[in-house]
């Protein structure tokens, strides 16, 4: 069983509440830039294993390009569902799934994705704080955080275990 997701990081977020002394005044790096990167990523929480891709946006192209690589990655022996969200490109008619089927999550049920655990986080782990110069310097981050997860199957196991529906 899969749980797949998709995810926006940003090179210049606003700025989280933090703590601090009290008269103090935290500064926050803002450069002022637009910079949004989409992860989309697929999880079974059974072994750890984590597939995700960096994508410009989220449409069914897209979708596609991202089923045809985790459709080369899956044991094709076995049975793969994916349960994901309703957005509406993961409806379209177009899609070719492979060897994966598919089982839509009731509208407005994020908290039965585990995925939306690891978003979580990867992005209190990677971007808390974090400001990017350059689209390519936000793309750059986002690799190292995907290649961290991607590489390690007992955190990502741990993060999905915290999901309070598994």
């Amino acid at each position: 069983i899969w749980f797949y997701d998709e995810s926006g990081a940003l090179g210049d977020p606003k700025p989280y509440l933090v703590w601090a002394p009290i008269g103090s005044k935290p500064t926050v790096p803002y450069y002022g830039g637009k910079f949004r990167i989409t992860m989309a990523g697929a999880v079974r929480p059974s072994d750890g294993y984590f597939f995700s891709l960096m994508l410009s946006n989220g449409d069914s192209d897209l979708f596609q390009i991202f089923l045809n690589e985790l459709n080369d990655r899956i044991d094709k022996e076995k049975r793969n569902i994916m349960i994901l969200d309703n957005a509406s490109f993961h409806h379209a008619k177009k899609l070719e799934w492979g060897k994966i089927e598919s089982l839509f999550l009731p509208p407005y049920s994020p908290v039965l994705n585990p995925i939306e655990e690891l978003w979580l986080q990867l992005k209190k782990k990677f971007f808390h704080q974090y400001c990017a110069e350059s689209q390519e310097e936000l793309e750059e981050r986002t690799m190292l955080a995907l290649n961290h997860y991607m590489d390690s199957p007992e955190i990502v196991k741990s993060a999905c275990a915290m999901s309070v529906y598994l």
